[in-house]
């Protein structure tokens, strides 16, 4: 089965724009600067995390990770660069898949 939402976030354009500005300094190595969170009909949930670089010659990276109802980490997303575009985490034979659009 394929759980699929598409989550528009009013300020994802602004977002994005951190994520190719971002300064290392600016927060601790591997910081989360921003996440949002998408809960799926069966209580699963996904964050998209925009999270700090440790190179100071490298903009903010990208990831979605996926959580039980009660909070376990289940999977996430290889590294990217946009916060912007499509995750997707398989998980016991399901995808779960959010699209972040401006």
């Amino acid at each position: 089965m394929e759980w699929k939402i598409k989550k528009k976030v009013e300020n994802a354009r602004d977002l994005e724009e951190r994520v190719q500005k971002a300064h290392p300094e600016d927060h601790q190595k591997d910081a989360v600067i921003f996440d949002e969170e998408v809960t799926f009909q069966n209580g699963i949930r996904m964050a998209i995390q925009v999270c700090n670089s440790n190179d100071p010659n490298e903009s903010a990276w990208t990831q979605g990770v996926l959580f039980s109802p009660e909070g376990h980490e289940l999977g996430c997303t290889d590294v990217g660069e946009s916060f912007l575009g499509e995750y997707c985490i398989p998980y016991e034979n399901d995808d779960y898949i959010v699209i972040v659009e401006a």
